[in-house]
């Protein structure tokens, strides 16, 4: 029999971590705008809640990953952005990853050079089929390779408050099949220079690849739907 500190036993979720959840998605979605503003009665009748954990939902959301922002006097708002934000999320990501990057290679290359050749293995399939969904999703989860390699819980905190707003960003935006060919290539070319252990020339590519996804006039359409600002 294993002893029971070998046992991992899955934690149930408060209702407030619930809601927090579910109302994370519903912004990922776009079910609510960007700038759209929210109430905890509106909210609680939606989700058939009481207002306590939607309260607490808001206030977790607009501390860490401020998808949510308190005005005082004025109400509570879905975030929003302009085009300036857009351009620091982008430049910010960019030195977390290149930094994330840097770390897992001297921590455990191997450890990371497999994981990434896993995840490859996936995009390959990805680029015969082109499925939107399943290209966001592995998209995302490309990245976040980098972070939970690095071994940081510093640069996993400053990055999961953006990333969160990334993916937000990238649900409201229709990608062609050129621009997701050439994206999944780009990841090919980023985990091609990892394994060959061209730690410069991967951080290159990661740069060129975030800025390309969110060009001048990718900047202005998301400026354009985040009312208020």
């Amino acid at each position: 029999m294993r002893a029971l500190d070998q046992i991992a036993f899955e934690v149930p979720k408060s209702l407030a971590e619930m809601t927090e959840e579910r109302l994370r998605q519903t912004i990922l979605k776009g079910d609510l705008e960007f700038g759209e503003q929210i109430t905890e009665a509106g909210l609680s009748e939606l989700f058939g809640l009481s207002k306590t954990p939607v309260r607490e939902a808001l206030v977790r959301l607009s501390v860490r990953e401020r998808l949510v922002e308190i005005k005082p006097r004025s109400g509570t708002f879905v975030f929003s952005l302009k085009e300036k934000d857009i351009s620091d999320i982008s430049a910010l990501r960019i030195t977390l990853e290149q930094a994330a990057i840097r770390a897992a290679m001297t921590r455990d290359r191997g450890s990371l050079i497999a994981e990434l050749s896993r995840h490859v293995d996936g995009l390959r399939v990805l680029r015969e089929t082109i499925d939107l969904a399943t290209y966001r999703a592995l998209d995302h989860e490309f990245h976040a390779i980098f972070l939970r390699h690095s071994d940081n819980p510093y640069l996993v905190d400053c990055y999961t408050m953006i990333s969160t707003k990334v993916l937000a960003m990238r649900n409201r935006l229709t990608f062609s099949r050129e621009y997701v060919i050439k994206s999944i290539d780009e990841h090919f070319a980023i985990a091609h220079a990892l394994s060959a252990g061209d730690v410069d020339g991967a951080c290159d590519i990661v740069a060129e690849h975030i800025n390309s996804g969110f060009t001048a006039r990718t900047r202005r359409l998301l400026a354009d739907i985040s009312p208020g600002r």
